[in-house]
């Protein structure tokens, strides 16, 4: 009996002597997280799996690591892992459901965050990444409902009231999402970002007045944001202020000189004061910038044919055209445009597609123009 008794105790010897080597495994590879060497710590974790293949902590330690690398599907495998050998593990449930959003499976996100709030109810951030999701799926009221029921929890958390408040702007709820962004100024008052957003929720409203005193104020907190002076400029081009809204637009394109769409709001300031060389310098740039602009090729044919340059505004008609073929717009224009240069037949074949693509005065301006 003794060799046998012997050997029993060399096996819990080397089990023991596993678990040890296994535990300081996972203990580096959390060291090694924690520094960012997510590498270093995924060797580490997958040492530790291979002395304690039922290991559900390290499955979820190193689906982490593999998360932050963009590993999604390694990272969910790991989560999945975890879940089997400890299936109450709500870290594994909703490290899960945070992989699954990057890879846009927003109904398996829900899933994992309900699954989460079922083991611990009153885990916040589920209750707010599944909210996330659901926005994503356009489930605007389960969204709110999610919130909501945070805001019972944490009833002064001002990210909570904006987020709520986004979604009922999504359901047109115009002013519940200002009543909503009003209770998170007051909690966090010098939050630039709380009133920017109830600049937009005003705008929407037709609210300008309202929209600029709440853009003035997101700017007087942080001016380093190109989208508030954009947006402040629209205001203001809808307020008729188109001077007002070319200094804004330019500041703009001071913070964020890469953006297209500036150069394109610019331009149509500019217009409206008749400043036409200046607004095709600005939609050049924004073709510039971005080559399949369609507005801005659209628009500068406009004023390009506005300024008898015929030839000038057929070629951005066709341009547009060329990146969509549908524009029953474009082709009234170039239709106008070829008769006009003296291509009638051309000219009226075009406005004969502007009404076969639904634009149906198009056939009256046809009956007119190619008798």
């Amino acid at each position: 009996m003794k060799p046998k008794l012997i050997l029993i105790l060399t096996l819990i010897s080397i089990v023991n002597c596993n678990a040890q080597f296994s535990e300081a495994y996972y203990k580096s590879g959390r060291e090694n997280a924690s520094r960012q060497n997510h590498s270093a710590a995924i060797a580490d974790f997958t040492k530790a799996i291979d002395l304690k293949p039922k290991y559900a902590d390290a499955y979820c330690a190193r689906g982490i690591s593999k998360d932050i690398l963009f590993k999604f599907g390694e990272a969910i495998s790991d989560f999945s892992k975890a879940i089997e050998f400890m299936p109450d593990n709500s870290a594994a449930y909703y490290n899960r459901g945070l992989s699954k959003l990057h890879i846009n499976d927003f109904s398996g996100a829900i899933e994992d965050f309900t699954k989460v709030v079922k083991i611990v109810p009153d885990f916040d951030d589920a209750y707010i990444n599944r909210a996330l999701a659901k926005v994503d799926l356009k489930d605007y009221h389960g969204a709110i409902a999610d919130y909501s029921y945070i805001l019972k929890i944490k009833p002064e958390n001002a990210y909570i009231y904006i987020s709520r408040g986004a979604a009922k702007g999504c359901l047109l709820d115009r002013n519940g999402s200002i009543e909503d962004f009003d209770r998170a100024v007051r909690i966090d008052p010098n939050n630039a970002d709380i009133y920017y957003k109830i600049g937009l929720a005003k705008n929407s409203l037709q609210n300008f007045n309202g929209a600029l005193a709440s853009y003035n104020k997101a700017i007087s907190i942080n001016p380093n944001d190109a989208d508030f002076y954009i947006n402040r400029a629209i205001v203001l081009q809808n307020l008729g202020n188109h001077r007002a809204a070319i200094t804004d637009y330019t500041k703009g394109i001071e913070i964020h000189p890469g953006f297209a769409g500036i150069y394109y709001n610019r331009a149509t300031a500019k217009e409206e004061l008749t400043d036409y060389t200046g607004a095709i310098a600005d939609y050049n740039k924004a073709i510039e910038i971005n080559p399949a602009y369609v507005e801005a090729y659209f628009y500068r044919g406009r004023l390009e044919f506005r300024l008898k340059d015929i030839k000038a505004a057929i070629a951005d008609y066709s341009k547009v055209l060329e990146i969509n073929p549908k524009s029953a717009q474009a082709y009234l224009q170039r239709g106008i445009a070829r008769i006009n240069s003296g291509d009638k037949d051309a000219g009226c074949i075009d406005l004969d597609q502007a009404g076969k693509l639904g634009y149906e005065k198009a056939y009256e301006i046809r009956k007119n123009l190619c008798k």
